[in-house]
C-alpha cells in the first residue's frame, strides 16, 4: 500500500484541489487495502482446498499408510477472514494517514 500510495501521490492532490477533505483519501485507501485483503482470501480459499487435501495424502501415506482427512472449519475460515481484514486495514492506515496529511501544493509539485 505504501508503494501504491507514492504512485497516486499526483492523484490525491488532485482530489485534494476539487475538494476532497483528508478522510475521503483516508477512507480511499484503507478501503482499496480491504479490498485487495478480501480478493486475496477469495482467491486462496479454492486452492488451499486441493493443495491441503494433497499434503494430507502424501504425509499420511508416508506416515500412517493411509491419507489423513481433510476437516474444514468454517469458524477457521472466519477466523482468517478477519486476521486479513485486520491486516489489510494495519497495513494501509500508515500511508494513508501520510496521504491523507499532504497539502495541495506538495502533492501537485511531486516528480
Amino acid at each position: 500500500m505504501g508503494t501504491s500510495v507514492v504512485e497516486r501521490t499526483r492523484e490525491f492532490g488532485v482530489m485534494r484541489a476539487i475538494g476532497a477533505r483528508s478522510n475521503t483519501i483516508l477512507r480511499n485507501i484503507i478501503s482499496e487495502g480491504v479490498f485487495i485483503g478480501l480478493m486475496s482470501w477469495l482467491i486462496a480459499l479454492p486452492i488451499s482446498i486441493p493443495l491441503t487435501y494433497g499434503i494430507g495424502y502424501l504425509v499420511g501415506t508416508m506416515s500412517f499408510r493411509f491419507p489423513l482427512p481433510l476437516v474444514m472449519s468454517p469458524a477457521g475460515l472466519g477466523i482468517w477472514l478477519a486476521v486479513i481484514v485486520i491486516g489489510s486495514i494495519a497495513a494501509s492506515a500508515y500511508p494513508a494517514k501520510q496521504a491523507a496529511q499532504l497539502t495541495v501544493r506538495e502533492t501537485l509539485a511531486y516528480i
